[in-house]
């Protein structure tokens, strides 16, 4: 790709600062309050014991019983809003991964892609477009954009082969979302990525000046580090080489630590401290000091990194799996719920309004009569077992308790 990062769109006209965004996503978060004030409904699956004196004449019977209640999620919870949701951010990046190893997608497009969902659901909520089909059409424009296109009936098969229930059979549902995607983009589609900054930096270290020659394991590694960065916003606030170098960064101190088999956000924090610092370490260190970058972006950067891990640690893939299949697949449920995961809304199912033409992936097209609602937290869903519908029959070919997404 030819062109400045300093000139182009990217940095004129997607690249937040941090005040810009929070308001941004406050705009987006207001407007899903107003139009959903319901929240979801839901219904659990738990399972309690049974009495003892309930076995008449000896007769042996199931000491579990399981009873059905259904619960309100308001719409002021975190789930399924994507700005702070990291199951969903997560879940989301899975998705793109996966549909572009089915056909041999090169890494670049994948990202150019993620982007594009990052920058769409700034406009835009999980609860107005069908998410699965957003994400088929953005890995479809960035294909395109990145000059390695795919033919729409051999993507959109592939994407039904993954999610049947939600992607429509007729290819001409993708272009159509296809222009929502650019109207919401503004036609702005260059995309500059930190791989082509790392690939300088690694360069520039094997002068002589710093004599720093990373492995192919170090640099398979920091390509890994910028490839989960797109779950985070940095892509949105922060130029390609600053993720770089933290990416970077955060890979060289690791290298003598790989012994020490611990993931936990703590013991990466011991890692990147300044104590004990190697001699690849101290040449790096050099080297930003010397290139008069932003330091503290590159530590912001790197502070997000590891809160990403923090989350991946805790995420729970069969929970908003059933929580999207609830948003998309449900009937409309007008009882009243019988408990509250939040309190003080209504039992009407406001994240339903998708549903009724969901069955063969029909509801393909944004619908602007917004579905916003905001789930429980994931360590409610560990001790309630989600119960789906007859509609629901996998969610990704694994099934809803399958844990994993197999990429």
């Amino acid at each position: 790709m030819s062109g400045s990062y300093w000139t182009s769109t990217q940095r004129l006209h997607w690249q937040y600062s941090k005040a810009a965004l929070a308001r941004q996503r406050q705009e987006l978060w207001v407007l899903e309050c107003q139009l959903f004030p319901h929240g979801l409904n839901i219904v659990m699956t738990t399972r309690q014991n049974k009495e003892a004196n309930n076995n008449i004449n000896g007769n042996s019977t199931d000491p579990q019983q399981p009873t059905t209640t259904v619960k309100n999620i308001p719409i002021i919870h975190r789930d399924l809003h994507y700005d702070r949701d990291f199951n969903l951010r997560i879940y989301c990046y899975f998705l793109i991964m996966k549909l572009g190893r089915r056909l041999n997608i090169r890494q670049y497009a994948l990202a150019t892609a993620h982007i594009y969902l990052s920058r769409f659901l700034l406009k835009a909520s999980v609860r107005e477009v069908n998410l699965y089909l957003l994400v088929t059409t953005c890995v479809y424009l960035a294909c395109k954009v990145e000059e390695c296109p795919q033919y729409i009936r051999t993507l959109v098969s592939e994407a039904r082969s993954l999610w049947p229930e939600f992607i429509p059979p007729d290819p001409t549902k993708v272009t159509e979302f296809e222009f929502y995607l650019l109207e919401e983009l503004q036609s702005y589609l260059v995309v500059h990525h930190p791989y082509d900054a790392m690939e300088q930096i690694i360069d520039v270290l094997k002068n002589s000046e710093y004599d720093l020659n990373l492995s192919n394991e170090d640099v398979q590694n920091c390509w890994s580090l910028i490839n989960d960065s797109y779950i985070n916003d940095v892509h949105l606030i922060y130029p390609p080489h600053i993720i770089a170098m933290a990416c970077m960064f955060i890979t060289i101190s690791l290298q003598n630590n790989n012994s020490a088999n611990n993931s936990n956000s703590n013991s990466m924090t011991n890692m990147i401290s300044l104590e004990n610092l190697t001699p690849a370490q101290e040449k790096f260190n050099k080297f930003m000091a010397e290139s008069q970058v932003d330091l503290m972006e590159v530590m912001d950067t790197i502070q997000q990194q590891i809160t990403l891990y923090d989350h991946w640690d805790k995420y729970h893939e069969p929970w908003i799996k059933f929580l999207l299949h609830t948003l998309y697949l449900r009937p409309v449920m007008n009882q009243t719920p019988s408990g509250s995961l939040g309190g003080g809304c209504s039992g009407t199912s406001a994240g339903s309004n998708n549903s009724s033409n969901s069955n063969s992936g029909n509801n393909s097209t944004p619908n602007k009569t917004v579905n916003k609602n905001s789930s429980s937290s994931s360590t409610n869903s560990r001790d309630v077992t989600p119960t789906l519908n007859s509609n629901s029959k996998n969610i990704n070919g694994n099934g809803l308790n399958n844990g994993n997404i197999a990429l």
